[in-house]
């Protein structure tokens, strides 16, 4: 099955864990989106959300990013998973992810 990874955002390796990228809603959509929303049109299988947070949120845990662009704007109807350790406060179903890879890795 084929995964696309990291959603959304995710530009540097360093400080990936924890920097906090500040992006407007029209760059998200003109330059970051585009990629993603060509892997959906392909039909890939899986979504891998990443460890940056999302002006203010952490990726994995963002519903505005994962519900409301990726799922409602983009159309995407498979599944989301985390990356390694990539949660950390919320991981219900109600922010769009669907599998938790679990929080040891980074502890």
């Amino acid at each position: 099955m084929a995964n696309a990874k990291h959603f959304i955002d995710n530009s540097q390796e360093t400080d990936r864990l924890s920097i906090n990228e500040i992006i407007d809603e029209r760059t998200q959509h003109e330059l970051y989106y585009p990629p993603f929303q060509s892997a959906i049109d392909a039909g890939v299988g899986s979504f891998m959300c990443s460890y940056n947070k999302i002006n203010g949120k952490y990726a994995c845990e963002n519903k505005e990013s994962l519900t409301t662009d990726l799922r409602d704007r983009m159309g995407y109807e498979a599944f989301v998973m985390s990356d390694w350790g990539a949660t950390h406060d919320v991981t219900d179903i109600s922010q769009g992810l669907d599998q938790d890879m679990g929080n040891d890795v980074w502890n």
